[in-house]
C-alpha cells in the first residue's frame, strides 16, 4: 500500500521551475491538543526546493501542501549515507589487505568519497527527478 506523506509549507520563493517553500518541522506536535498555542523549542523551520513546470502558477505567502511518498526518505538514505558508509568500508577493508598500511587504507577509503560525490553531482538532475516532492495547493 503506497501512502503518501503530506506537509503543510508556504512558499517563500517562485522561479523558473522551481520553489522555495518552508515548512515547519516540530516533533511531538502533531497529535497535542495546544499545538495552536505552543511556541515548541523542538519546532524548526526548513526551506524545501522543490523543481516543477508549475511554479509559476505559485504566489509568495501562498499555502501549499508538499506531496511524497516514504520510499522517498529511503532513497535519500540510502545514497547520502548507507552507499558512501559501504563505499569507504568496503574500500578501507581492500586497501588494509592491499597495502598492509592502516594510515594509507584510512585515506584512501575516505579518498574513494570524492569521485563518489563528483558522481553524485553530476547525476544531480537525475536525482531531482527520482525524489521529487509534489506541490498542490492547499485547501
Amino acid at each position: 500500500m503506497d501512502k503518501t506523506v503530506r506537509y503543510h509549507g508556504v512558499v517563500k520563493s517562485v522561479g523558473k521551475g522551481h520553489l522555495q517553500v518552508s515548512i515547519v518541522k516540530s516533533s511531538a506536535c502533531g497529535e497535542c491538543s495546544v499545538k495552536g498555542h505552543c511556541s515548541s523549542a523542538e519546532a524548526k523551520e526548513r526551506l524545501v526546493d522543490v523543481y516543477t513546470a508549475e511554479a509559476h502558477e505559485y504566489e509568495l505567502g501562498q499555502d501549499i501542501w508538499l506531496l511524497g511518498s516514504p520510499i522517498m526518505g529511503w532513497k535519500a538514505l540510502w545514497y547520502g549515507i548507507v552507499l558512501p558508509f559501504i563505499v569507504v568500508f568496503t574500500s578501507l577493508i581492500i586497501i588494509t589487505v592491499v597495502l598492509q598500511d592502516d594510515l594509507w587504507a584510512a585515506l584512501g577509503a575516505l579518498a574513494m568519497l570524492i569521485p563518489y560525490y563528483y558522481i553524485l553531482y553530476k547525476k544531480r538532475d537525475k536525482f531531482r527527478q527520482k525524489l521529487a516532492f509534489q506541490v498542490t495547493p492547499f485547501e
